[in-house]
């Protein structure tokens, strides 16, 4: 039986299809993630198969026959060029390894002399590469998937609700939990209506593509409506910048418990994968008990008084390591 996470995820998932050359399959866990690819739901399309057979015999050059599988949720792993020309012209999402890789790491060196200009896979890239797969799972290829068809990611999983990307469709939502009464007395307003709308697209472009994290939009598991925004920011304090997370519960779901929940989570996520910072921080206004409170229940020590723009705030710090 599936837990709550992974049946959310299955919900959501939009990879169906992956494809590969058996020839280009040389890595042992390249060879266990596609072993995997199917209990998951993940049709596999062996190409070198495909082409002997006849069926795929326009492949080669331009995609051919995969556009016909549905390249919105066709993912291909490439471990040469030429497999990577596959995608060209198509929406699918891509991976390459093993040759990609290599060359890729001799252009960054400036050794990559006998690159033919003229072949057709020159001027298509990866949308990720990878040098192994040890960490590499069906979510990990959804993602791609997602990041490829400009989707949003979900981050994190709680019992009660989830924490997915901003999308452009939700900014009509954000503007009525900004003005539910109490919201903005301890947190930032949102910008007029056509700032916010860059200042967004923005965010999603160099925020979440640079880095893989930022401020998230809090969902209930079960209707999807937006009841809370949470994650993390980077706070300049002149001297250092430090790792901040942050979070705003709409006046419906307060004192239920869910931002315990929320931020307890966001405190795994930042140890599994934002541990370099070395410390989480919070920085809470003298007048917000209830955020005070908070800091307490999550054992964050109190470390000092810092000011933020106009603003005197306590510093509330969690080691990370």
């Amino acid at each position: 039986m599936l837990d709550r996470a992974e049946a959310l995820f299955q919900s959501v998932k939009s990879i169906e299809y992956v494809c590969y050359r058996a020839s280009e399959v040389t890595d042992d866990e390249l060879k266990r993630l596609l072993r995997e690819l199917p209990g998951a739901g993940v049709t596999l399309i062996e190409l070198d198969a495909l082409e002997k057979s006849g069926v795929g015999n326009d492949v080669a050059g331009n995609g051919g026959a995969l556009v016909s599988l549905c390249p919105e949720a066709t993912l291909l792993l490439a471990g040469s060029r030429q497999t990577l020309a596959l995608a060209k012209n198509t929406k699918m999402a891509t991976v390459g390894y093993g040759q990609l890789v290599a060359e890729a790491s001799a252009d960054a060196t400036g050794r990559a002399g006998d690159n033919d200009e003229t072949d057709e896979a020159v001027d298509v890239r990866a949308d990720i590469l990878v040098e192994g797969f040890e960490e590499v799972d069906v979510q990990f290829l959804d993602r791609i998937m997602k990041r490829a068809q400009g989707l949003p990611w979900i981050a994190v999983v709680t019992d009660r609700c989830y924490l997915r990307e901003i999308t452009m469709d939700d900014l009509d939502d954000l503007f009525a939990l900004y003005a539910q009464p109490g919201i903005t007395d301890y947190t930032e307003p949102l910008y007029d209506r056509p700032r916010e709308e860059q200042y967004t697209r923005d965010y999603i472009e160099k925020m979440y593509r640079f880095y893989g994290y930022g401020m998230w939009l809090v969902c209930d598991r079960e209707s999807g409506a937006l009841i809370g925004r949470a994650g993390f920011s980077h706070q300049d304090l002149g001297d250092e910048i430090v790792l901040e997370m942050g979070y705003i519960i709409g006046v419906p779901y307060q004192r239920q418990g869910y931002a315990t929940e929320v931020c307890e989570k966001l405190v795994e996520f930042a140890r599994a994968n934002l541990s370099d910072f070395g410390t989480l921080n919070c920085f809470v206004e003298p007048g917000n008990t209830a955020s005070r409170g908070l800091m307490d229940k999550l054992l964050f020590q109190r470390t000092g008084e810092v000011k933020i723009g106009e603003k005197s705030m306590t510093r509330y710090q969690k080691e990370l390591w």
